[in-house]
């Protein structure tokens, strides 16, 4: 009887709960059944597998080079936030602290308040994880409200009498099935004593509806549990394992604890979660086929980065291994494979421990010289889910390097998912470390001698090949041919800078990723690349003073030409006081610098960019600007009423006048005139000229005029005083 109760409590997410021994079938929907046949049919099987077969679920693990960079695609199995029955939904597995509906797995209304109120209790059975026992319930909402509940289960406050509930943990087994007493009914038609759910965190949630419909007038509310979910086991926390200290031990459940560490989590995946001696969830890998080190390197390190994990994934449709991806990264980190063990890498800085040269490599080696443009992006958008956004998966604000925008020439966005994290600021640097990720060298194979065969998936070794500059690799995957001496290493770039950069210790990004020649120096432009002469440049009657600079970059490698200027003498080595002209595209052939004074002389210096690497600069010959030049006033290209953007407010102690300067540049200054009549002439003038910058916003405040009817004009005017359009009158009243 009891293990035929077990496996009518898996049976969760199917059309519904049946117990074989009982005969009957409890219907998702109220006052629908399900035939005797059915439900034993029901109870048979547990997402689509025999109960004969969940005891020896495939042990065997594939892990296929793909899926060391691939992202882990989300959770399948049902959203955390519906409140609805899912028959296709698997069992749910609630990890650290999170807010979830639950799944519907039972509904039935029945009497037992009032004898005039037919079927006036709602009985509602809802699971929120599997594997249980569950930490704790910490909050019930209601249609966002927050409700409390007594020790009998009824509503503390407003819905007393309306609304009653009790929680299980899922303890194996429960010692009583969930029950709630409400008027003459403890439980309704079709849920027994027998059906205890143990193993199973869920609450049997009533509702009461009265004749006079005063509540509940819009059916069932919107329910949200926040939970403390599974425990999880800590090799920290166990004095068997080096360096442990503690109760936990690995193959005993009941000494865990809970936790919200995401390497925590993935570790006690791998080992699986038993009831009753049956692997239930997770990977159920033997011990000696864990690398525990690395998941005790990645607890360690998520714990000093406040990295931690929420949410919950399913037992179906989501694969075993999909589900580890994703709680590894939360962590930063993914799954590795050496040999027949399972371990992880987490991002963090690694140091060499040996250098690989030529005399090692047995084979063909090969490493691509950067990623695919296809692969290689600067801007990540990270969705995560928010607990102020009633545990939803939401944006976060998008994360865009401008370096490496400027470098790829274009923005290159990717949103990714982290469906386990819970802080936009973690997601924030899970999004770095993916932009620079997609930016590393790689993949690359090198087969190597079999003494090489110590180092493992996660290790850092340098490369030293021919003539290349030595390149620091982060191994992936290693393999090992048994019919030949050889190891092989399937390896990416990993470069230093990225991690202060993505944990925000630093706003500078590392440069891409490259393959350089031994000398990582870059030359300057040759002499006769380019030349510098001072001038004006001439539009609409007025001159600007300009250095025009043209030539042609002859670095057949440069990625870019920067482009840099001082005022003559004012530096007192060959690299003070420049100021940045541009950084521009190799193709360029002609420069104007117009951001210069009128008639003063400058240096300009041109330097290449090759692979992210500066190179020495080609300081020209000093050159003389020419001066800033304005015809006329007819250079003032206005239309005084739109141009100048006038406003004119009074005010109880005065007047404010505001206006926009021409964005001409021939524009010199401006004149705001005051008058008590419409005509401007014997205007008074407020103050002096007025000097901005063009298209300035502007304000003047004049607390001269008595209260009445008050008249204001802006006239602007070019540098010499050649008067310019006039805007006004505009009439206001103090």
């Amino acid at each position: 009887m009891a293990k035929a109760l077990r496996t009518a409590a898996l049976v969760v997410g199917a059309v519904a709960l049946g117990v074989a021994t009982a005969g009957f079938g409890t219907a998702l929907v109220a006052g629908a059944s399900l035939s005797a046949a059915a439900a034993a049919a029901s109870a048979a099987s547990i997402a689509g597998l025999s109960v004969a077969a969940l005891g020896v679920i495939g042990t065997g693990l594939t892990i296929g080079a793909g899926l060391l960079t691939k992202k882990p695609e989300g959770t399948a199995g049902g959203s955390q936030t519906e409140f609805s029955a899912d028959p296709h939904a698997g069992v749910p597995y609630l990890m650290g602290r999170t807010g979830t509906a639950g799944n519907i797995v039972f509904r039935r209304a029945s009497d037992g308040w009032s004898a005039n109120t037919p079927n006036d209790l709602q009985d509602l059975i809802t699971v929120f994880s599997g594997a249980g026992p569950i930490d704790s319930f910490e909050r019930f909402t209601s249609d966002k409200g927050v409700i409390n509940f007594d020790g009998a289960g009824n509503a503390v406050g407003e819905f007393r009498d309306k609304m009653f509930q009790r929680t299980q943990r899922g303890l194996c087994p429960e010692p009583a099935a969930l029950t709630v007493q409400a008027g003459s009914s403890a439980r309704p038609s079709g849920w027994s004593t027998s059906h205890k759910l143990s193993g199973l965190a869920a609450a049997v949630w009533r509702l009461r509806y009265d004749s006079k419909q005063r509540f509940f007038q819009n059916g069932v509310p919107a329910p949200m549990w926040v939970i403390r979910g599974v425990l999880t086991y800590d090799p920290r926390l166990d004095s068997t394992y080096p360096g442990g200290s503690g109760p936990h031990r690995y193959d005993n459940e009941a000494t865990w604890t809970w936790s919200e560490n995401p390497y925590l989590h993935a570790l006690s995946w791998c080992i699986g979660r038993h009831q009753n001696g049956k692997r239930v969830m997770g990977l159920g890998a033997k011990i000696d086929s864990i690398i525990i080190a690395d998941f005790v390197e990645g607890a360690n390190i998520a714990d000093a980065n406040g990295w931690k994990l929420g949410g919950v994934v399913y037992s179906r449709p989501d694969t075993k291994w999909n589900v580890l991806k994703q709680m590894l990264q939360a962590g930063a980190g993914e799954p590795l494979k050496t040999g027949a063990r399972i371990g992880c890498m987490v991002n963090a800085p690694r140091v060499s421990l040996a250098t690989i040269t030529e005399a090692d490599i047995i084979g063909e080696s090969k490493l691509a010289a950067m990623q695919p443009i296809r692969s290689r992006v600067n801007t990540v958008i990270p969705r995560y889910r928010s607990e102020a956004h009633e545990w939803e998966i939401v944006p976060a604000a998008a994360i865009r390097v401008p370096a490496h925008i400027d470098e790829d020439g274009d923005e290159r966005s990717k949103e990714i998912t982290y469906s386990l994290v819970q802080d936009a600021k973690q997601a924030a640097t899970l999004a770095r470390y993916d932009i620079e990720n997609t930016r590393e060298l790689g993949p690359g194979t090198f087969p190597l001698l079999p003494k090489w065969i110590n180092y493992k998936g996660g290790d850092c070794v340098t490369i030293q090949r021919g003539d290349l500059a030595p390149i620091k690799v982060l191994i992936l995957r290693r393999t090992i041919e048994p019919s030949t001496p050889k190891v092989t290493f399937e390896v990416r770039s990993e470069t230093d800078g990225k991690h202060a950069f993505a944990l925000g210790q630093t706003t500078t990004p590392p440069p891409t990723a490259s393959v350089g020649a031994y000398d990582p120096t870059v030359a300057g432009p040759n002499a006769a690349d380019w030349t510098a002469a001072g001038g004006v440049l001439t539009s609409n009657g007025t001159s600007i003073p300009a250095i025009i600079i043209t030539g042609v970059v002859s670095n057949a490698s440069a990625d870019a030409v920067l482009f840099d200027y001082r005022l003559a003498g004012s530096g007192s080595g060959p690299e003070v006081g420049w100021n940045t002209a541009g950084t521009d595209s190799p193709s360029t052939t002609r420069k104007e610098i117009t951001s210069v004074a009128s008639g003063a002389s400058y240096e300009v210096s041109v330097r290449y960019r090759v692979r992210g690497i500066i190179g020495d600069r080609l300081i020209l010959p000093v050159v003389a600007v020419g001066m800033l030049a304005v015809d006329s006033a007819s250079a003032i290209p206005l239309s005084a009423a739109s141009d100048l953007e006038v406003v004119a407010t009074g005010l109880s102690n005065g007047v404010t006048v505001t206006w926009r300067n021409p964005r001409s540049p021939a524009f010199g200054y401006a004149a705001v005139y005051r008058r008590n009549v419409p005509g401007l002439s014997g205007a008074s003038q407020i103050g002096t000229k007025i000097t901005s910058a063009l298209g300035a916003v502007m304000q003047v405040s004049d607390s001269t005029p008595t209260p009445g009817q008050w008249y204001y004009w802006v006239r602007v005017y070019a540098d010499n005083g050649t008067e310019g359009p006039i805007a006004g009158p505009y009439q206001v009243t103090v």
